[in-house]
């Protein structure tokens, strides 16, 4: 699996240029000191390309799935859903297909682990659950790791809540939406890996933005931390640091106040892939 650790190029939707001008040439800025390629998908119907864009699993394996969340059925909201055909011709990138409804929000990738919400059953609930599971198996080439999925938290996405460090090792956000959910969280990721659990000792706290620090842009050269100029803001970055020692000097805070009012963060807003040698 092509972790974000090996990715090389930065994507972002126009979109995101247009509606979040200063953040997104922050990021760009940081992105050209690190000698890291990006470029602008054309044909897009909204900014967060993490959801509709392809599932690199190796260099020339990306996995092309159905993009039809259902937070999106409405027909006020229908018209945002992007289908990545066109932006996918413009690229060169062939792809594998496949019918199952998926967000790329929804996945974590580890080197030989996949991490998922359960959301993946109730938008396949036409598919039995355990082919679903031999699906995604069989397009990953690896095995899923699944996590409960809170309801009260509308998108069910995996990189709200967690992220591979490196070997056996996951960084878990702090999730203080739920207390009970972070408890499920934390005890079925300790089934298959060492978990960091970042925490806060700020007060009062800023349960708004704390979970987003996870939500960073990781790639090979530099991690990119979205930031609020909140209080947790500092003990985040600790944090984060503690747990990529080998990133130690190249992780960056960007400020995303803007985009993150919107419900998303930084690896939501971007799609980073290793380019074909």
């Amino acid at each position: 699996m092509v972790t974000d650790r090996l990715t090389d190029t930065v994507y972002f939707s126009e979109w995101a240029l247009k509606d979040f001008p200063v953040p997104i040439n922050n990021i760009c800025k940081l992105l050209d000191k690190y000698g890291i390629k990006y470029g602008f998908l054309r044909h897009t119907k909204d900014y967060w390309c993490r959801d509709y864009m392809p599932i690199q699993v190796n260099e020339t394996k990306f996995v092309h799935y159905a993009y039809a969340p259902d937070y999106l059925q409405n027909e006020k909201n229908r018209r945002y859903i992007t289908d990545p055909t066109a932006v996918l011709h413009d690229l060169n990138i062939p792809t594998v297909k496949t019918d199952l409804i998926i967000d790329g929000g929804n996945i974590i990738k580890c080197p030989d682990k996949v991490i998922m919400t359960k959301k993946v059953f109730c938008e396949n609930k036409n598919i039995p659950r355990n082919k679903v599971i031999a699906m995604l198996e069989q397009l990953f080439e690896c095995s899923i790791v699944f996590l409960p999925w809170d309801k009260s938290e509308t998108y069910g996405h995996a990189d709200g809540i967690v992220r591979w460090v490196n070997g056996n090792t996951v960084l878990l956000t702090a999730y203080e939406m739920s207390r009970y959910f972070a408890n499920k969280f934390l005890k079925e990721l300790e089934r298959n890996f060492d978990v960091i659990s970042m925490k806060y000792s700020t007060r009062p706290r800023n349960r708004e933005h704390s979970w987003a620090y996870i939500n960073f842009l990781q790639t090979k050269n530099v991690i990119i931390v979205p930031v609020f100029n909140i209080k947790e803001d500092e003990q985040a970055l600790q944090q984060i640091e503690a747990a990529f020692p080998d990133y130690q000097g190249c992780i960056e805070p960007v400020d995303i106040s803007n985009i993150i009012s919107h419900g998303g963060g930084l690896n939501c807003v971007s799609w980073n892939i290793k380019q074909p040698s």
